[in-house]
């Protein structure tokens, strides 16, 4: 879910450093279907534009217009929208869901919104907690735990808000190491990095390992480091593609003694095997982690393509599809 939050996370800086007040709109509840999922957050400036989506377009207008008084009052203000009512906007979405937004104003701490961190490094599996119905407490108290530990709050306890209202999650991105550093990786790291996914990239050649040929924020490292930064960063998955057998067991090796979840090895089976053989495995030891040949079956031969098959297994993998 902090995948979703990244988009947002330039705004907010900007915001932050102008020290410019925003309005945080949270999508709190859905009943029926909705373009958008409990959780997803859309940033407004002061001028009305918005940054995000709650819906497919056809509401972020309308709740933008009723940021206006929200920056104008401080207070907090919940929307609700039956999307089966089509005569409200005419737009035809095609949606039969009934959903509330959380409008709450941003500005000092920008709290709740800035303990969502999505960098790599920085971001923590968080919990938020909102408040948009009970009477107890104003509209848009709320409470923010991370690794089991209330961390921000505005006037109630993690424990008080718990029991009344479910809370939003919000899980760290996917955490991807690619190990080899030829011309054909850089395909797959730019498709990871759009995803807003954290990567880092391996190689025994430091030549090879120029943060310029990477993505924004992406991490180098010499190929002797995999095991020990796959505990450290608890990266979720490893894809080795270096084109040498001899390299390529090794990668294999390390990877498989850290236990990551998903290891993807590039190549034929015939090729797997050969790998397996170097690093004194056997795919019966790695079948709950080994996927060789790694990528979906799309078709094409370009580096781009494979990029693509590679990067449509790990989206299945993530997310349980």
């Amino acid at each position: 879910m902090l995948v979703e939050v990244a988009p947002l996370w330039p705004i907010f800086l900007s915001a932050q450093s102008q020290k410019q007040p925003l309005v945080l709109a949270t999508l709190v509840d859905v009943k029926g279907s909705s373009y958008k999922k409990p959780g997803a957050m859309l940033l407004i400036e002061k001028n009305g534009q918005t940054h995000g989506l709650l819906s497919g377009g056809c509401l972020e207008a309308d709740i933008a217009e009723h940021a206006t008084s929200v920056f104008d009052t401080g207070v907090s203000k919940s929307l609700h929208y039956d999307l089966s009512d089509d005569s409200i906007f005419g737009l035809g979405a095609g949606c039969d869901g009934q959903i509330t937004v959380l409008l709450q104003l941003l500005h000092d701490d920008y709290l709740p919104f800035a303990a969502l961190n999505p960098l790599p490094n920085q971001a923590q599996n968080t919990k938020l907690w909102l408040n948009h119905q009970d009477n107890s407490w104003p509209l848009g108290t709320y409470a923010v735990q991370q690794e089991e530990q209330q961390l921000f709050s505005n006037l109630v306890s993690w424990h008080e808000c718990s029991q009344h209202t479910t809370a939003l999650t919000y899980t760290k991105p996917p955490k991807v190491a690619v190990c080899g550093a030829g011309i054909d990786t850089s395909p797959l790291c730019r498709i990871l990095a759009e995803l807003h996914w954290h990567g880092l990239t391996f190689d025994h050649r430091a030549g090879m390992l120029n943060p310029k040929k990477f993505p924004t924020q992406w991490q180098c490292f010499e190929q002797q480091q995999l095991s020990e930064q796959v505990v450290q960063q608890d990266i979720n998955a490893v894809i080795i593609m270096s084109h040498n057998i001899n390299r390529d067991a090794e990668y294999l090796r390390q990877a498989f003694e850290t236990a990551v979840p998903f290891i993807g090895l590039l190549g034929p089976p015939q090729r797997r095997d050969k790998v397996l053989a170097k690093a004194g495995l056997t795919l019966q030891q790695t079948a709950a982690q080994l996927h060789a040949p790694v990528g979906l079956d799309l078709g094409g031969r370009l580096p781009e393509n494979i990029a693509l098959s590679v990067a449509a297994q790990l989206q299945q993998h993530f997310f349980k599809r």
